[in-house]
């Protein structure tokens, strides 16, 4: 399968390195000319939630990247460094002993391979670096294949491009810290930095959804922004009047004025599943909510943070959340201001959702 990834269809590698690794998951290699710690964190996030109980340690995790350029975040070696299971390869540590950080051939590649239980492989191939914005708002093609006929041959590639690379020591990360310190930069290093805020501006310039003359069906993504929870477990998020028709429902009963049952969308996030998860109209406030699972159930926390739910089929829908302030929520809340896409959840509200196709 294709995957395309721009600042319009932000998160497309992540999707598609979520959706390999639900799959199942034995062994998790990944070849990646540069990394950051954020980048790696979302990746070891869809790790842990498509390992077993959540537990991640039992994965066996192989990183290789290089040293080239400088480029590559020293905190994010570290990072894999302190992850139970991980092992973790550099190319380019020659470079060390000459004083630079300059190849003159350069270890460029991105393959991440997922090795499955009953001995099968996913792979995903691209443009994609393991990096904050590789995964969320840059520019990527790559090719995602769910299970390989010839599992031997991506092995074979995968020992072919990682040839040159050499177990990671203390001691080649301390010294590649001080080279990079000591290399001059113009700028800073785009790669790693930060995904900018979206330029939102005033939250009651946008117009609340039920008064837009939009279909959320039409679209495979609904992002809400939460900042206090409803109910007593504090799970219940309050949505867009109308939002129901994302989840594939029908409901016209908005005089009612007590609480009513409007769907029981199916939710997932790696390997967790929640079947039980009811959309309901609530009478005494105006507002459609949805309960979601708690962090007791395998679900997150939900305060202050963008909520995404992307259909993959009938009925069936990824949860994903992320910190407000995040690379993640940053790269969805601006794709779909530039779409034209972005509401305010209610006439009273300044909180925001959006949509995305």
């Amino acid at each position: 399968m294709l995957i395309i990834q721009n600042r319009l269809q932000p998160g497309a590698i992540q999707n598609a390195l979520f959706d390999l690794m639900r799959e199942g998951l034995e062994a998790v290699r990944v070849c990646s000319a540069y990394m950051s710690v954020s980048g790696s964190e979302i990746l070891l996030d869809g790790i842990r939630r498509s390992a077993d109980g959540g537990n991640h340690d039992r994965i066996e995790k192989t990183i290789v990247t290089s040293l080239d350029f400088g480029i590559t975040d020293p905190d994010a070696l570290a990072f894999w460094g302190d992850v139970p299971g991980t092992r973790v390869f550099v190319a380019g540590a020659a470079l060390l002993d000459h004083g630079n950080l300059v190849p003159q051939v350069a270890f460029h590649p991105k393959l991440y391979v997922f090795d499955r239980p009953e001995g099968g492989i996913g792979s995903l191939v691209g443009s994609a670096n393991l990096t904050n914005r590789g995964l969320t708002i840059n520019s990527e093609a790559a090719w995602a294949e769910p299970a390989h006929d010839r599992a031997a041959e991506m092995n074979i590639a995968w020992d072919t491009v990682t040839h040159d690379a050499v177990p990671l020591t203390g001691k080649i990360l301390a010294r590649y810290r001080e080279l990079r310190r000591r290399m001059p930069r113009e700028r800073a290093i785009e790669e790693l930095e930060p995904v900018p805020e979206p330029a939102i501006g005033p939250q009651r310039r946008y117009t609340p959804f039920a008064d837009a003359d939009v279909d959320p069906q039409a679209f495979t993504k609904m992002w809400i922004q939460s900042r206090g929870m409803q109910g007593g477990a504090r799970t219940q998020l309050e949505m867009p009047r109308g939002s129901h028709r994302f989840f594939g429902a029908t409901y016209e009963g908005y005089d009612y004025d007590r609480v009513e049952h409007i769907a029981e969308p199916e939710l997932f996030s790696g390997r967790m599943e929640w079947r039980n998860r009811p959309v309901t109209w609530h009478g005494d406030n105006r507002m459609e909510r949805i309960n979601l699972p708690s962090a007791a159930m395998g679900g997150f926390a939900y305060e202050n943070s963008l909520i995404l739910f992307r259909r993959v089929a009938r009925n069936r829908f990824e949860l994903r959340v992320y910190p407000w302030d995040s690379d993640s929520a940053r790269a969805y809340v601006e794709a779909s201001r530039r779409s034209g896409l972005v509401f305010r959840v209610g006439r009273n509200s300044e909180r925001l959702a959006g949509f995305l196709p």
